[in-house]
């Protein structure tokens, strides 16, 4: 009976043991969902945040946001850079053909044949008109390419002081509604109707080299 006693005591003794180790992990596992829990919860709140910031930039700020790389600027018809690609093409267009031509603008004028340009055709009272095909033309210096003139002088360029006395040429680079024109003139002569006449270059590569620099960003 002592020996049953006995052995019932330790049975009871193991099984006390077993709940005691059960309810000490217990707080652990408790933790441990816990902080599972809690990491869900931190996950699910930044998901939250990265989601309102999202439909905020779409919503408030797209421009901002979609813009990322600045757009470039519409680029000019003509500026100072421009004026140096043609300066730089003109020295080489002008050996090709044997001929040296120099920068003009207003204030600073070739002489062709007695006429001051291009100021003779823009400015005073005894200015002459320009003309192309008998047609008279409202021209205009332009620094941009743009006004309110019908064709924008943008350069001037002329070989008259090194060609020989009839041999001196004298181009407008202009342009007449958004598109490039190269007009020129040779005329030595005056007339009764103070006209300066022009016609368009038939220099094909003239024309395309000015092209390309208008054209170009």
């Amino acid at each position: 009976m002592k020996k049953m006693t006995t052995t019932w005591l330790l049975v009871s003794l193991f099984v006390l043991a077993a709940c005691g180790d059960t309810a000490t992990s217990s707080p652990s596992d408790s933790s441990q969902t816990s902080s599972a829990s809690s990491l869900s919860s931190t996950t699910v709140s930044q998901s939250s945040t990265e989601t309102s910031t999202v439909t905020s930039t779409t919503d408030g700020t797209s421009t901002t946001q979609t813009s990322g790389a600045e757009t470039n600027p519409q680029a000019t018809l003509w500026n100072e850079d421009k004026a140096a690609q043609l300066r730089s093409f003109m020295d080489d267009w002008g050996a090709e053909m044997g001929q040296t031509y120099q920068a003009y603008s207003p204030g600073n004028n070739v002489d062709l044949y007695g006429l001051a340009l291009p100021d003779g055709v823009l400015s005073g009272s005894d200015k002459w008109q320009a003309v192309i095909d008998d047609t008279p033309i409202d021209i205009a210096w332009s620094d941009t390419g743009e006004s309110s003139a019908a064709y924008n002088l943008v350069a001037v360029y002329s070989d008259a002081e090194t060609q020989d006395y009839l041999d001196k040429h004298v181009y407008f680079f202009t342009v007449h509604n958004g598109s490039p024109l190269v007009l020129v003139t040779s005329q030595n002569q005056g007339n009764e109707n103070d006209y300066l006449y022009f016609t368009e270059t038939e220099n094909a590569k003239l024309k395309e080299g000015f092209k390309q620099i208008i054209q170009a960003s």
